[in-house]
């Protein structure tokens, strides 16, 4: 970063970026890649949103492997810019990083050179000049989004108060698009949000027709895949609470599956009472389930199953006739496996203070019919619910994250 001037600080202070992210960063200034956020520099601490990160177009394909080398996944998304994220275990969140040759703003294209040349340092980033990025904000959001997020708003009413005029490309760019600049800036520097966002001239697109929706979801079967999860382990052992946590934090559109043995429409299959029909009737609940996992997954998504099929190599809650145990052991196969099992595990002791519903013993025999599913099943970690649920919940994470990248082969496009 040696060349920038220091900027004047912003209220919000900067803050160390996560390592993983801090680590990309500091590669590129390594590497002698000039660069720049596209947003203030306290946004690389802030878990919203997604990274900016303007570079030279000539220097895109080593960052781009710069990212690879430090584990980062590449996304397979259209257009020339480069996307990819990681998971960083000690700050316990995900980091996903925008790489761009050129700053696209309110529909025209300015190059990465004008921006890097008077780009300045802020604590251990680099950001824009104070003109420039004040309206880099505000064009995003009165022409390419029509929102001004929380985060970025203290920052946006300071660079407004000290703005004495320019960049003329941005001021004139803003009149052509119908926003009074003066009035805009005088808003702003009001915090009067209501007001400035009333200016807004963004306006949605129009829907893509059925035959572009169509080449659409072709090329996503292509060249996305997502990811399958399940979540197993006696009563007591945290998976609700981990499954909300994995829907929350996942970088990815995620969607919670319940694929338990009991429980949704499985009362009612067994309420036919001839066997084979009550076996026939769960099989094909499971597989509506499971179809509906599989569906969200070949759009790019994540599915986390809350329990599994796998749940009938352990004996069941309640008493069963020979014919309802034989269903069980062969309902435990109904569906393919999942990308990622974790098995969440613990003492019948833990498992009876959290749960109080079975017997300690009971509960230890269901813990040791579920570990012996490590021998059984690919792609299972078994997780340490002893532990705090945050812990538990940053090895989940680390865990899925790194699954996907093998499924991804860490670059877009390789066989895994």
């Amino acid at each position: 970063m040696t060349g920038h001037e220091h900027a004047s600080p912003l209220p919000t202070a900067p803050g160390d970026p996560p390592a993983v992210l801090g680590a990309f960063l500091a590669g590129l200034a390594r590497e002698g890649m000039p660069w720049t956020l596209l947003r203030p520099a306290a946004s690389v601490a802030s878990p919203e949103g997604d990274v900016d990160v303007l570079l030279a177009p000539d220097d895109l394909a080593r960052a781009e492997a710069l990212l690879a080398g430090l584990g980062y996944v590449l996304m397979p998304l259209p257009g020339p810019d480069v996307h990819a994220a990681a998971y960083d275990r000690e700050a316990g969140r995900f980091v996903w990083v925008h790489l761009q040759g050129s700053l696209r703003l309110a529909g025209e294209t300015f190059p990465a050179s004008d921006v890097l040349a008077d780009a300045v340092e802020e604590g251990t980033v680099v950001r824009p000049a104070d003109d420039r990025l004040l309206w880099i904000l505000l064009l995003r959001a009165l022409v390419d989004t029509g929102r001004l997020p929380e985060r970025h708003r203290e920052a946006v009413a300071v660079l407004a108060g000290r703005w004495q005029g320019g960049p003329a490309p941005f001021v004139e760019l803003a009149r052509r698009r119908g926003i009074d600049p003066e009035r805009a800036v005088r808003l702003a520097a009001a915090a009067d949000w209501d007001g400035l966002l009333a200016l807004s001239v963004h306006r949605a697109g129009p829907r893509p027709g059925h035959v572009r929706r169509l080449a659409r979801g072709l090329r996503r079967l292509r060249s996305r895949r997502g990811i399958s999860v399940a979540v197993i382990g006696p009563d007591g052992a945290g998976k609700s609470s981990l499954v909300e946590s994995l829907e929350r934090d996942l970088p990815l559109p995620t969607v919670v599956q319940y694929m338990g043995l009991t429980g949704g429409q499985m009362p009612r299959a067994d309420a036919l009472r001839v066997p084979g029909l009550v076996f026939g009737a769960r099989v094909a609940i499971l597989w509506v389930r499971y179809a509906r996992g599989l569906r969200h997954t070949a759009r790019g998504g994540i599915v986390v199953f809350e329990r599994y099929t796998l749940d009938g190599y352990v004996p069941s809650g309640i008493p069963l006739g020979s014919a309802a145990r034989l269903s069980r052991r062969l309902q435990r196969r109904a569906c393919p496996l999942p990308d990622l099992v974790l098995l969440l595990d613990a003492s019948g002791q833990t498992l009876h203070a959290r749960s109080g519903e079975y017997d300690p013993d009971v509960l230890e025999r269901w813990r040791a019919a579920f570990a012996e599913l490590e021998r059984r099943i690919p792609h299972l970690v078994t997780l340490d619910a002893e532990r705090p649920a945050e812990e538990v919940r940053r090895d989940a994470e680390s865990h899925v994250w790194r699954r996907y990248g093998d499924l991804r082969g860490r670059r877009a496009g390789e066989a895994p």
